[in-house]
């Protein structure tokens, strides 16, 4: 009862491009450092609630932009959940009020 199916037209490959094989990339120093200067200036320049802010409002989903949160009493290195009232919620679970955060450091692209 097997049916076969009609046949799919495949155009014939006259000449084989070797363009790939010919193009390679080698990282330059600069480009590695303009990915760095931006986090860095990123993280410099704003106060937490400005970082929290332009968090939440960035195109990413805001649990898988790796952040470290610095604290009087700890470093937290996590993604944010979500945000309740003045506290922020991590993907592990902990919650952290606004105010005992000294520090946000975006470690990535927004």
């Amino acid at each position: 009862m097997k049916k076969e199916l009609p046949n799919i037209y495949k155009k014939e490959i006259r000449n084989q491009m070797k363009v790939n094989r010919d193009v390679y990339h080698i990282p330059n120093s600069e480009n590695t450092s303009k990915t760095e200067k931006y986090t860095d200036d990123l993280n410099r320049e704003m106060s937490v609630e400005e970082k929290l802010k332009r968090l939440f409002q960035s195109r990413r989903y805001i649990f898988n932009i790796e952040v470290e949160i610095i604290t009087k009493r700890k470093n937290y290195h996590t993604k944010i959940a979500g945000k309740v009232k003045n506290s922020i919620v991590t993907i592990d679970g902990e919650v952290i009020p606004v105010i005992e955060i000294e520090d946000i450091i975006i470690k990535d692209r927004l």
